[in-house]
């Protein structure tokens, strides 16, 4: 595990009376400060690690996201997690909390089809120190400016109270910040593949490890 140089931040008193521009403006240099560090490279073996950490543990939350980043995107990081602990499961391994029962079934279930394997093209781990990144910066936002994580469709048709997504969406876009397919972010877009994905469950994981403002943990 490499640990980069601590991220100094600004602590924001008060918070309360901000207007969302206000929000954004604070928001777009912490992105200039943690940018270049979204950029280092990494073992996929890092993730797996950490996934078969939170599945021994029987996570709930974090095993229905992996159960469904392989049955529904064909994951294979995530098959390879659970045939793995669904096999120590099998050999006596006894998997405390609410996952275990959801790990054993989907054992069960991919003894019907070969192991997956890694397909051609660009796949959601390649961004894994960027959506790090993104989670790391959203938690702050949320913090300094009292916000909540994400928002509803209709709040943002609205263009109501922000979330800490969208503030951080808006100062990596003034950042120049670009997508894997070439274009700006959007807020829908991080809040479900990201914030709300495995990436995001593994990423607020990694977080809880080490205070938010201390260090920017990667592999």
């Amino acid at each position: 595990m490499k640990l980069l140089r601590p991220i100094p931040m600004v602590t924001l008193l008060p918070t309360l009376g901000l207007t969302e521009q206000q929000m954004i403006d604070l928001a777009v240099p912490w992105v200039a400060r943690v940018q270049h560090m979204m950029k280092n490279n990494f073992s996929p073996e890092w993730l797996k690690t950490n996934l078969l950490k939170g599945l021994r543990k029987g996570a709930l939350t974090l095993t229905i996201k992996a159960v469904e980043a392989a049955e529904k995107h064909e994951d294979e990081i995530a098959d390879a997690a659970l045939r793995q602990v669904g096999a120590e499961m099998m050999g006596g391994r006894i998997v405390e909390g609410e996952g275990g029962v959801q790990i054993w079934a989907y054992y069960q279930r991919s003894g019907l089809r070969p192991p997956l394997t890694r397909p051609r093209g660009h796949r959601w781990y390649d961004d894994w120190i960027r959506n790090l990144g993104i989670c790391f910066l959203v938690g702050v936002a949320c913090r300094e400016f009292n916000l909540l994580p994400t928002r509803n469709r209709e709040s943002r048709r609205a263009n109501s109270t922000p979330s800490g997504i969208s503030i951080i969406v808006e100062a990596m876009n003034r950042n120049g910040m670009k997508n894997d397919r070439g274009k700006s972010y959007e807020e829908s877009s991080v809040q479900e593949n990201i914030w709300l994905g495995l990436p995001g469950e593994l990423a607020r994981r990694a977080m809880a490890e080490r205070p938010l403002q201390s260090w920017l943990v990667v592999p």
